[in-house]
């Protein structure tokens, strides 16, 4: 039996992800970080070590006796105190990961990436693995990492890494205790709070299809090649996202008004500017919010016919997001 190591497996992804591979009867560690908290992982049985992306020799230890891999753990955030936390992370520390899983001969790894790291269609098309990177202008810190750890990825592939990339849409679905970004917005929108809209446009995906994907990745997807995980019905405007969520869910007065990308970006600058006076992180970011203003829809056709990617009815997935919600207090 392979064993399988899980980095993220807290996360909203990479709990998806370790619930599916512990399902098919994996044996499954996943690293966490020190004094993480473990909630997510209480009912699976699985084996736990500690590991710091920041720190290469507990990476060794990490992967010590694996045959397989998932590499998920990544800093998301918004803003940080430093600006090279991302880079850090998401770039220095995944390379040190995935150099010793290449030192053990690990026999597979998926590296989670992201549609952030390939480029956005223009005049409302779809992008594809092949759509070059031109983020130049909104790209955040933590946009810009993805990119590069993207691009060091197909680096370390030339070298002999084994890795398959996969780059998930904007995912949503049950089990979202943060709440992400996505599922930030649909308690908003329960709770009512969602009356305006703003230009723009997401690749909406259930979470559940995101971590299959991950697994068929595992064991059909090419070396060297990226994959798309999203949902061709969930290439929809944000106006016409949250209408679905007022209309799955029962919810009144959703984005019925807009507001402008102007009003939308100077209320950022000045987000950032108090930010910069407090050292607190602000609700969003100027180039944060140039980003959302974009069309970012995504053509995950290559996924669903090399790999099988699934695809759920957005309705199902909202439907099933805004019970979980419900179910556990959020709105």
């Amino acid at each position: 039996m392979a064993r399988t190591l899980i980095t993220g497996a807290t996360g909203f992804i990479g709990n998806h992800v370790t619930r599916q591979v512990v399902a098919s009867g994996e044996h499954v560690r996943v690293m966490v970080m020190p004094g993480e908290d473990l909630a997510p992982l209480a009912d699976l049985d699985i084996e736990i070590v500690e590991g710091n992306l920041l720190d290469p020799p507990s990476l060794e230890r990490a992967v010590a006796g694996c045959e397989r891999m998932y590499h998920l753990a990544a800093l998301f955030a918004i803003w940080t105190r430093d600006p090279n936390l991302h880079y850090k992370i998401n770039v220095q520390g995944a390379e040190s990961l995935l150099r010793a899983a290449m030192k053990v001969g690990m026999e597979k790894v998926v590296f989670t990436s992201s549609v952030a790291a390939i480029g956005i269609a223009q005049d409302g098309g779809w992008a594809n693995e092949e759509t070059a990177f031109n983020g130049w202008e909104f790209a955040s810190d933590y946009i810009f990492s993805k990119y590069v750890s993207h691009l060091m990825v197909k680096g370390l592939v030339l070298e002999g890494l084994p890795a398959t990339m996969v780059l998930p849409g904007l995912p949503f679905g049950p089990g979202d205790r943060m709440p992400t970004p996505t599922g930030s917005l649909m308690v908003s929108a329960m709770q009512g709070k969602m009356k305006k809209y703003w230009r723009g446009g997401v690749c909406a995906v259930d979470v559940r299809d995101v971590a299959t994907g991950h697994v068929l990745a595992m064991e059909k997807g090419r070396v060297g090649e990226s994959y798309i995980l999203a949902n061709k019905e969930g290439n929809m405007t944000h106006r016409e996202f949250l209408h679905l969520i007022g209309r799955v869910g029962g919810i009144d007065n959703v984005g019925t008004q807009e507001v402008s990308g102007t009003t939308m970006l100077r209320v950022a600058r000045v987000m950032e500017a108090w930010s910069r006076l407090t050292g607190r992180a602000p609700l969003t970011t100027y180039k944060n919010t140039l980003f959302a203003l974009q069309e970012c829809f995504a053509d995950p056709s290559k996924a669903i016919q090399e790999l099988g990617l699934p695809q759920t009815p957005i309705d199902t997935a909202v439907a099933d997001s805004i019970a979980w919600f419900r179910e556990h207090g959020y709105a």
